[in-house]
């Protein structure tokens, strides 16, 4: 009979590592745990949150979305381009979410049901996206954000950046699209087995296309509040950030391979990501060691992920 503890760690794997440093970092810094610390990490991590849940669902399907970061990029700059000559907020977000999906239903077309490779695709797509961001923004930070999207970036409520319960609400939609419809559970079998998925009389073409599609609009998502987090639209928002997208949902939990995973997990790898590099920079870590810190982290969590999980490598 499985423990009950050793249940929790083959199903949220990445738990011991996020209180092992919670620990750590509360004893080496006074300030890691006061509110005003909590809550600017937890800001500063919406973006990568909202990102993260889309490439959660594509790496179930077995898939990978490279260009999500510099969609998240252009979606900020198209977006707040249009804010600074419209003053219109609804509009904003529209555009947003509308570059987001175009460059998603690019990329779920060509992979789903055009059969191209989706490493090769969607750095395609990449450079495309972070060029169109240069080029519209001439490499520099679109002002003339309303005031509206300002005050709601610095906005929050009970200790909780209004960003983040933005990321939050598409977290629980998310999980419950994955766990509560018949679309989640054929992603999931898509993952898993995808002659047998054939087989049953799933359409895998539309099932590959729908989670880009998805990681397209979550990524236009993640583009506004960037905006809201940042103040301006930044062309370069999304350079940075891919790494981490992908490091969060591989330390929650989520195979590359398909099949195995969670929104729920994805959320603790985000989590774990912003401790680390909160807790690093509270106690005076260089930025180029905390790189090699993060590495070896990402390392051992996905060790840890196949060891409790029962992943295999493909």
């Amino acid at each position: 009979m499985t423990s009950p503890t050793l249940a929790s760690l083959k199903t949220y794997p990445a738990i011991p590592i996020i209180a092992a440093l919670a620990v750590a970092f509360s004893l080496f810094s006074p300030y890691f745990l006061t509110s005003g610390n909590i809550e600017a990490m937890l800001g500063a991590n919406a973006v990568v949150l909202i990102a993260a849940i889309g490439m959660t669902f594509v790496f179930l399907t077995g898939g990978i979305d490279l260009s999500i970061s510099t969609v998240i990029s252009a979606s900020a700059v198209i977006s707040g381009l249009v804010m600074a000559q419209t003053d219109n907020v609804p509009l904003g977000i529209g555009t947003a979410i509308a570059v987001g999906t175009i460059f998603g239903a690019v990329n779920g077309v060509l992979i789903g049901y055009f059969k191209l490779t989706p490493f090769i695709t969607t750095m395609a797509t990449q450079l495309i996206a972070r060029g169109i961001a240069f080029v519209l923004s001439q490499g520099i930070a679109v002002k003339g954000t309303p005031y509206w999207v300002l005050d709601f970036g610095f906005m929050s409520w009970f200790g909780i950046p209004a960003v983040t319960l933005v990321g939050l609400g598409l977290v629980i939609l998310s999980a419950a699209a994955l766990g509560m419809t018949t679309w989640g559970r054929q992603v999931m079998l898509v993952g898993s087995n995808p002659n047998a998925a054939r087989y049953t009389g799933i359409n895998v073409r539309f099932i590959e296309f729908s989670v880009y599609l998805l990681a397209g609009v979550l990524a236009g998502i993640a583009g506004f509040i960037s905006i809201a987090n940042l103040g301006n639209a930044i062309p370069g928002v999304g350079d940075t950030l891919l790494l981490m997208i992908i490091g969060a949902v591989v330390l929650g939990g989520t195979a590359m391979t398909g099949g195995e995973g969670s929104v729920e997990r994805t959320v603790l790898g985000v989590l774990l990501l912003a401790i680390l590099t909160n807790g690093l920079n509270l106690v005076g870590i260089p930025f180029y060691d905390q790189l090699i810190i993060q590495g070896i982290l990402i390392f051992v969590g996905a060790w840890l992920a196949m060891k409790f999980s029962g992943q295999r490598n493909a």
